[in-house]
C-alpha cells in the first residue's frame, strides 16, 4: 500500500511539473506574439501619427500655393514682370525657398532679381518640371535635386506642384504653380528615432518615392546628389522575408506590410514596416525597428513571467507536498487506528476465549469439590485450567513481545552459544510432543563454527515457533526435519542455515503471502481444531529482522512446507569454559547452589498477598526458609535487622508501596555490613522492557525474573531441579 502510494504520489508530482511546464511554453510563445503585435501595433500608431503630421503639412504646402495663385490675381499681375516681382517677394516671405511658375511650353518664370545663382537656371532654360504633370497630375509632391545634373552641390529638397486653370500673363498660358522646401520642414515633423534606451534609438523612421528613393533617410539626412535607394539597401541583405520584387510590387499596390530582413555582420533583424500615403501623395512611410526591441520586451515579460510561474509552480508543489503529507497522515491514522480496532477485536477474542473455558472450569471445580466421585474428573478440569492458563500466558508473552519489537524496544543480544547445543535442546523439547503424534522426528547437523556470537533466548524461541507449527499441522504417518548448516561469509563470520521441513498439510498459495502477519491463521477444515495465538511468525519474522537475518518459507498445499532461518553471525574462536563444562547454552549465569549444610533463607519482598502465599508456599515445599516483606520499606529494615548472613536470597518485586525495589536494592547494598554486597538480590517483575533490566541491574540486583514466576527457572537459578 504505501508503496502504491509513493508512486501515486510520485506520478502526480511529474503529471504537475509537466502540465507546468507545458502551460510555461505555450504561455511564453503565446506572450511573445502578443508582445510582438502590441510592438507592431505601436509601430503603426507611431507612424501613422507621422504620416498624417506630413500629409497635413503637404496639404498646408498646396494651400499656400493656391493662396500665392490668388494673390497673383488680387494684385492684378498683369505682365510678367509683375509676376517675377511678386514670386521673388513671395519667396522671401513664404514657406518655400522658391517658386515657379511654369507656362504649357515648359518655360519658367522665376524671381529673377533675387541674385540667386539658382535663378539662373530658369533664365537659361535648365529647370524642366514638365514630367511632374505629364500625366495630368492636379497637385504634385515628389523628390527633387535642386541643382544640375552630377552637380557635387546640388541638394535634396522636396518639390511642391499644383496645376493652374485658366491663368495667363501677356497671353501666355500658364500649367503649374511649383514651391520648392528643403527636407529638414519635413524631417522635423517626424520622430526619426524612436524606441530609444540610454540614448541610443533602435527604431527609425523614413520617407521613400514609390521608386524606393530615400526622401528622408534613416540617418535623418537628405541624401547630397546622390541616389539613396531602399532597393538597393534591401538587396545588400544576408537573411530577408521578402525579396526586392516582392517589396516593390507591394509598393506599387499600395499596401501596407512588414517583414524582417537583416545584413551581413549584424546580430540582430530589424523589422521594416510600410504604410503608404493618402490617394494623390505618391510617397511611402517606413520605420525600421531593431529586433532587440521586441527580445527586451520579452526578455523583461518573460523573467517577471517565470518569476511568478516558479513561485506558483512552488506554490502548487508546496500545498501539493502538504496535501501528501496530510493525507499520508491521515491515512497512517486511518490504517493506525484500524489496525488497532483489528488487534483488539483479534486480542478480545483471543483472551475472552480461553478466559471463558477458564472460569467456566474453575466454576465447575468449586460447585464438585466436595464429590468425592468427581475427583478425576476435577483433576481433569484443573489440567485444562493448568494448560489454558498457560496458553494465555502465552498469548499475553506474545503481545508484550510484538509490541516491543514493532516500537524497536527489544535488544538483541550478541553472546557467546553452542550451535550444537541449541539444535539438540530444541530437538529434546520437542521430540515427545512430535513423536507422540506418531510423526518420525529428523535432526540433521553440518555444523562448521560450533561457537557463534548470538541472542540465545531470541533464537530458541523463533526455532521452537517452527518446530512446534510443524508439529501442529503435521498429521501421523509424515515426517518433519530440523537441521543446521554453515555458509561461510569471511574468516570472521558465518551464516547458521535453521531448517524446518515437514511433510504436512502445507500452506495455500493465498496465504502464504499472510503468514508473517500478526493474529494470521490460515481456516480450513484441516487447521480448524488446532489453536494458536497467530502471532508467533510475526514475532519470529520480526525476530530474524532485528538479528540482521530472514525467514522465508516454501510451501505446497497437501505435500507440506519448509520454513527456513538465516542468521548472519560473528565466530567465537574462544570457547568460555563455562560451555565447555556444561555444554549447555545459558543466557544468564547460575548463582551458586543451596546444596550446603546450611538451609537456605530466602526474603520475598512481595505487596500483594495472593503472589507471596503462593510464592513462599512452592518455596517452602522445596525446602527453604522465608520471610515476607510487603513493600521495599520494609524489606530494608528486615534485612538490617537480621543476622549477618542470614539471608541468602531476596526476591525483590521491582513496583510496591512505600519503596520500590530499586530503591530498596541500593538501600541493601549502601548497608555496612559485609553481606550487604553479597546477598543475592532477583528482580520479580511484570515489566519485561529492556529499560526494566537495566534499572534493576544498576540498582545492585544481580538477575531479573518475570512474571508469573517459572518455578523451574527460579530453582535453577538457585542451583535446584525439580522432577
Amino acid at each position: 500500500m504505501k508503496k502504491k502510494n509513493r508512486t501515486f504520489y510520485l506520478l502526480l508530482v511529474v503529471s504537475v511539473i509537466t502540465i507546468i511546464c507545458f502551460v510555461t511554453f505555450f504561455y511564453i510563445r503565446q506572450l511573445n506574439i502578443t508582445i510582438s503585435d502590441n510592438t507592431i501595433s505601436s509601430i503603426s500608431e507611431l507612424a501613422d501619427h507621422d504620416k498624417t503630421t506630413i500629409e497635413t503639412y503637404i496639404d498646408i504646402c498646396w494651400q499656400d500655393l493656391r493662396e500665392i495663385e490668388e494673390r497673383f490675381v488680387n494684385y492684378e499681375c498683369g505682365t510678367i514682370r509683375d509676376i517675377e516681382t511678386r514670386i521673388r517677394l513671395e519667396s522671401l516671405s513664404g514657406i518655400f525657398e522658391h517658386i515657379y511658375l511654369m507656362a504649357e511650353d515648359g518655360t519658367v518664370y522665376t524671381g529673377k532679381y533675387a541674385g540667386n545663382v539658382r535663378d539662373e537656371q530658369a533664365i537659361n532654360g535648365d529647370l524642366d518640371f514638365m514630367p511632374y504633370f505629364a500625366n495630368g497630375e492636379e497637385q504634385v509632391v515628389e523628390r527633387y535635386v535642386d541643382g544640375a545634373e552630377g552637380s557635387s552641390s546640388g541638394k535634396e529638397s522636396i518639390l511642391y506642384g499644383i496645376r493652374l486653370k485658366d491663368f495667363e500673363v501677356e497671353g501666355i498660358k500658364m500649367l503649374a504653380l511649383i514651391g520648392i522646401s528643403d527636407t529638414s520642414v519635413i524631417r522635423d515633423n517626424m520622430v526619426i528615432n524612436s524606441f530609444v534606451v540610454n540614448g541610443k534609438s533602435r527604431g527609425k523612421s523614413a520617407l521613400i518615392d514609390l521608386k524606393g528613393n530615400y526622401i528622408i533617410n534613416v540617418n535623418k539626412e537628405g541624401s547630397a546628389n546622390r541616389t539613396d535607394n531602399l532597393f538597393v539597401h534591401l538587396e545588400q541583405s544576408e537573411t530577408t522575408e521578402m525579396t526586392v520584387a516582392e517589396v516593390a510590387e507591394k509598393i506599387e499596390k499600395e499596401e501596407t506590410f512588414s517583414f524582417y530582413h537583416r545584413h551581413v555582420g549584424e546580430r540582430y533583424q530589424e523589422l521594416f514596416y510600410f504604410i503608404p500615403f493618402r490617394e494623390g501623395i505618391d510617397l511611402y512611410f517606413v520605420m525600421a525597428v531593431n529586433e532587440a526591441v521586441f527580445r527586451e520586451q520579452t526578455n523583461t515579460f518573460v523573467t517577471m513571467s517565470m518569476l511568478m510561474l516558479f513561485f506558483s509552480m512552488l506554490t502548487v508543489v508546496v500545498m501539493l507536498l502538504l496535501v501528501m503529507k496530510y493525507q499520508n497522515k491521515t491515512i497512517r491514522e486511518t490504517e493506525k487506528a484500524r489496525s488497532q480496532k483489528e488487534f483488539l477485536s483479534n486480542m478480545s477474542h483471543e483472551i475472552r476465549t480461553p478466559l471463558n473455558g477458564l472460569i467456566g472450569m474453575n466454576h465447575l471445580i468449586m460447585i464438585h469439590i466436595d464429590d468425592d466421585g468427581r475427583k478425576p474428573q476435577i483433576k481433569d478440569w484443573l489440567k485444562k485450567s493448568h494448560s489454558t492458563a498457560n496458553y494465555l500466558l502465552s498469548l499475553v508473552n506474545d503481545i508484550l513481545d510484538i509490541s516491543k519489537l514493532q516500537a524497536g524496544k527489544i535488544d538483541i543480544f550478541r553472546e557467546p552459544l553452542m550451535v550444537e547445543a541449541l539444535v539438540d535442546e530444541i530437538a529434546a523439547m520437542q521430540a515427545d510432543n512430535i513423536e507422540s503424534r506418531g510423526v518420525e522426528f529428523i535432526v540433521e547437523k553440518d555444523i562448521t563454527a560450533p561457537c557463534i556470537e548470538g541472542d540465545v533466548t531470541r533464537t530458541k524461541q523463533i526455532l521452537m515457533n517452527i518446530v512446534g507449527n510443524a508439529a501442529k499441522f503435521t498429521p501421523k504417518g509424515k515426517y518433519i526435519k530440523f537441521s543446521v548448516r554453515q555458509e561461510q561469509t569471511d574468516d570472521g563470520h558465518v551464516t547458521t542455515v535453521y531448517q524446518c521441513e515437514d511433510a504436512g498439510i502445507g500452506i495455500s498459495k493465498e496465504y502464504i503471502g499472510k503468514i508473517f502477519d500478526s493474529f494470521s491463521q490460515e481456516k480450513n477444515r484441516n487447521t480448524s481444531e488446532i489453536k494458536g495465538t497467530g502471532l508467533g511468525m510475526a514475532i519470529s519474522k520480526l525476530l530474524a529482522d532485528a538479528m540482521g537475518g530472514s525467514i522465508t518459507v516454501e510451501s505446497e498445499l497437501g505435500v507440506g512446507s519448509t520454513f527456513t532461518v538465516r542468521i548472519p553471525s560473528a565466530v567465537v574462536k574462544e570457547i568460555p569454559d563455562y560451555l565447555k563444562e556444561s555444554g549447555e547454552t545459558k543466557s544468564v549465569e547460575t548463582h551458586g547452589t543451596t546444596e550446603t549444610a546450611k538451609q537456605v533463607k530466602i526474603l520475598v519482598a512481595e505487596d500483594v498477598e495472593m503472589n507471596a502465599e503462593i510464592l513462599m508456599e512452592i518455596l517452602s515445599m522445596e525446602g527453604f526458609e522465608t520471610a515476607h516483606a510487603w513493600d521495599g520499606g520494609e524489606a530494608v529494615e528486615i534485612f538490617k535487622n537480621s543476622e549477618i548472613g542470614e539471608f541468602d536470597i531476596i526476591l525483590m518485586d521491582m513496583q510496591m508501596p512505600v519503596m520500590d525495589g530499586c530503591t530498596a536494592s541500593k538501600e541493601i547494598r549502601k548497608l555496612n555490613r559485609p553481606d550487604a554486597k553479597t546477598v543475592m538480590i532477583y528482580a520479580c517483575t511484570a515489566n519485561t522492557f529492556q529499560e526494566d533490566r537495566d534499572m534493576a541491574m544498576e540498582s545492585g540486583m544481580n538477575d531479573f525474573l518475570t512474571k508469573p514466576i517459572d518455578v523451574k527457572i527460579l530453582l535453577k537459578k538457585m542451583g535446584r531441579t525439580t522432577q
